[in-house]
């Protein structure tokens, strides 16, 4: 943050102004964790090398036939990009969250959701930083999405520790030159246990059993029905 102190009275000189730069640390967030940009982006960074940033916004984006109305629960916040002029095709937006810590977590999972909608729609991916450094992409989509949120879920198997995410948004166009239908925005960035559910290949029938009802298709037709007891 940078912010100018003035004089009430006497000189204006850099002897008495600023500006002054401070900064603020939202330390290590421990997973689980979800943000949904309601209280604005305090602990997310804007990348100082793309070419224009992402955008805190709620009731829609300024194009027509593009980007969402709303914000994923309705009444709140997302980020997205804005890809009118002077956005052209290739531009790029990057924005880093913040430390998160993994080891809580027993099978970690990526949720959010995205908004990619208009005939212009670029690039939206979510890259990963782990405690050595290493970035990877785990995540990728292009083109049009449809109108809606829509859900997005990224295993994290193999990552442990603090890790911090990248999210990466690239302007493209309709292939006649027009950029501006193609606003992206992303809300609701949780990263959590991935939820654990049955795997019907592990499943085996440990009794079968004849009903005493009988299921009527059609007229003087029936067919019996099984209990299955599963394990």
């Amino acid at each position: 943050y940078d912010y100018w102190v003035q004089a009430v009275c006497g000189s204006d000189s850099s002897s008495y102004a600023g500006p002054f730069t401070f900064g603020t640390s939202c330390g290590t967030f421990i997973a689980p964790f979800l943000d949904d940009f309601d209280a604005g982006i305090p602990c997310w960074t804007q990348d100082q090398n793309d070419v224009f940033d992402w955008t805190l916004d709620a009731n829609g984006t300024t194009s027509a036939s593009t980007g969402p109305s709303d914000d994923m629960t309705g009444g709140g916040n997302y980020l997205y990009i804005e890809t009118s002029s002077p956005r052209t095709t290739g531009d790029s937006a990057l924005i880093h969250s913040g430390d998160i810590d993994l080891s809580g977590l027993t099978n970690p999972q990526l949720r959010f959701f995205s908004h990619m909608y208009g005939a212009s729609t670029g690039e939206l991916s979510v890259w990963i930083t782990d405690a050595s450094g290493s970035m990877t992409q785990v995540f990728i989509k292009t083109g049009d999405q449809g109108n809606q949120w829509n859900e997005e879920l990224v295993s994290l198997a193999g990552y442990s520790g603090v890790v911090h995410f990248t999210v990466l948004g690239v302007v493209s166009d309709n292939g006649a030159g027009t950029s501006y239908w193609g606003d992206i925005a992303i809300d609701n960035f949780e990263v959590r246990e991935e939820p654990s559910c049955y795997d019907p290949s592990n499943l085996t029938a440990v009794s079968v059993g004849v009903d005493s009802a009988t299921i009527a298709w059609t007229t003087n037709a029936s067919v019996t029905a099984w209990n299955y007891v599963l394990g």
